[in-house]
């Protein structure tokens, strides 16, 4: 079994990653837009492919998005959760497939920009949906059942993927990848927050979970 940590943005370590350019997303400095209005930059995320209930048809995404970012004179992160989403790089998302991420729940184009309608990248990112109760649950979580939470100290898996979701909501919006991959996530990625379960644990010790 290969033991995994956790690739994602813990409560705790918010200031942390703020500092070095990740948008906080639970300030509003992101707004999300099927068309770019300068008067409108950050309308209410209330799409039909935005909000999606378990046993009803899925609306398709759009071609392509605009995110609008506030005060940002640039893109830094490879990968950002927002809702449901991830917003990703090209070479992110080529990365993770690489390595065993075979989701399709559907995604957009996602064009960057700041509030004048300005590029902020001429990267490639999307807007990628994720449908947690589609999840298949690949993930063992030996002392789950202890924690009156759901964490857990340790997780392992038996796949050969080493790159995972986890059904579990404690580790929504985050990766489990194999330790494994540690050095090339470190090698590849300028904002690689990895963490072993039990420190995601300790950073995440609140009612109230970054979103």
């Amino acid at each position: 079994m290969k033991k995994l940590l956790v690739w994602g943005y813990a409560l705790q370590s918010m200031d942390k990653a703020e500092k070095m350019g990740l948008p906080r997303v639970s300030s509003g400095v992101l707004g999300i837009s099927e068309e770019f209005n300068p008067k409108k930059t950050h309308p209410d995320f209330d799409f039909p492919w935005s909000w999606f209930v378990k046993g009803q048809e899925i609306p398709p995404m759009p071609e392509k998005v605009y995110i609008c970012l506030k005060k940002a004179r640039g893109v830094t992160f490879d990968f950002l959760p927002y809702n449901d989403f991830f917003i990703m790089s090209a070479r992110f998302l080529e990365f993770i497939k690489k390595y065993g991420f075979d989701h399709d729940f559907g995604m957009s184009k996602a064009i960057i920009v700041n509030t004048k309608g300005e590029l902020l990248t001429n990267e490639v990112y999307y807007l990628v949906r994720i449908v947690d109760w589609e999840i298949e649950d690949e993930i063992v979580y030996p002392d789950l059942a202890l924690d009156e939470d759901d964490f857990s100290l340790e997780a392992y898996t038996n796949s050969d993927k080493d790159i995972l979701l986890s059904s579990n909501y404690n580790y929504s919006g985050a990766f489990m990848v194999s330790e494994n991959l540690k050095e090339k996530i470190l090698e590849n990625f300028s904002l690689p927050f990895l963490y072993s379960l039990e420190e995601w644990k300790e950073l995440n010790n609140s009612d109230f979970y970054w979103d």
